[in-house]
């Protein structure tokens, strides 16, 4: 019996330290339980955290990104706005460039127009200059000169009041020497007819062709005396350059138009004289040119 109880006594203590070891062993199990709890609780806190910085992260780079089309797009405003004003000045420059060729053109005509005008003075002093102030239109003979002048002409009849002469004036040198600068004289009887047309000039007239026409030019005489001149009957033309007609040589006023109207019984004539007015020597035509109505 006591063997009995001694046993069960035994049985209890070892049972007791069996599940007081089972105890220690369940709260260590608990502690490390607990303890690894407590580690995944901080790794899902860290977890969240960083999943927080992650999104802040992808904020920032949307927020980076707003920016960097901002950027850009300022940039570009920026580069038209340049471009804009780069054109702008550009086309200032453009426009100030266009007025200043154009001043220039127009100085560049003021001075080609100022140019007509100071040739035009220097031609009507070089013709006033040759221009006789009283010549007697008689003929000078010498002997050491010669020249022989004379008309061909023809009438058109245009009705029975209108009449035209067209006709030519020839100068022929035969003498040995040369022969300077002739004015030619026609003088018209009576006055009231008195015109010459062809191919002569107006000393205006003479500034737009002298560039454009070679060969020799005819001109009117176009001063105070050869007013007065007209006023008389007479009409005096010389060449535009000075000329020079060498011995046996023949220059000629071709082509000449003198319009006759009607008005009168009237007999007219129309006589020429050659003056050269450097060398004294004045000649008279061979022949004439006479109207009889």
């Amino acid at each position: 019996m006591n063997r009995h109880k001694e046993m069960s006594y035994d049985r209890l203590v070892s049972r007791t330290k069996y599940y007081q070891e089972k105890s220690l062993e369940l709260e260590k199990k608990l502690l490390f339980a607990e303890e690894k709890m407590e580690q995944l609780e901080i790794q899902l806190k860290e977890a969240i955290e960083n999943d927080d910085l992650k999104n802040e992260l992808e904020k920032k780079e949307e927020e980076l990104e707003s920016y960097h089309q901002e950027v850009h797009r300022l940039k570009m405003l920026l580069s038209q706005s340049n471009q804009a004003a780069m054109e702008k000045k550009i086309k200032g420059f453009e426009e100030l460039l266009e007025t200043v060729e154009k001043e220039i053109n127009d100085k560049e005509k003021q001075i080609d127009s100022y140019r007509s005008k100071i040739k035009s003075l220097e031609k009507r002093v070089k013709v006033q200059s040759h221009a006789p102030e009283d010549v007697h239109l008689t003929e000078v003979e010498k002997e050491h000169l010669q020249l022989t002048a004379y008309f061909n002409h023809s009438l058109i009849c245009r009705n029975d009041a209108s009449y035209v002469i067209h006709g030519s004036f020839h100068m022929t040198n035969n003498g040995m020497e040369k022969l300077s600068k002739p004015m030619i004289c026609f003088r018209f009887q009576p006055i009231d007819y008195t015109n010459l047309k062809g191919k002569i000039s107006s000393m205006e007239q003479s500034n737009v062709k002298d560039d454009k026409q070679d060969g020799l030019q005819w001109i009117y005489i176009e001063n105070e005396w050869a007013q007065q001149a007209k006023e008389r009957g007479e009409i005096w033309i010389t060449p535009l350059h000075d000329l020079t007609i060498a011995p046996n040589q023949t220059i000629s006023l071709t082509d000449f138009q003198i319009p006759i109207k009607k008005q009168f019984e009237d007999n007219i004539v129309i006589e020429a004289f050659v003056y050269f007015q450097d060398q004294d020597f004045r000649v008279r035509a061979m022949n004439q040119i006479a109207l009889n109505f």
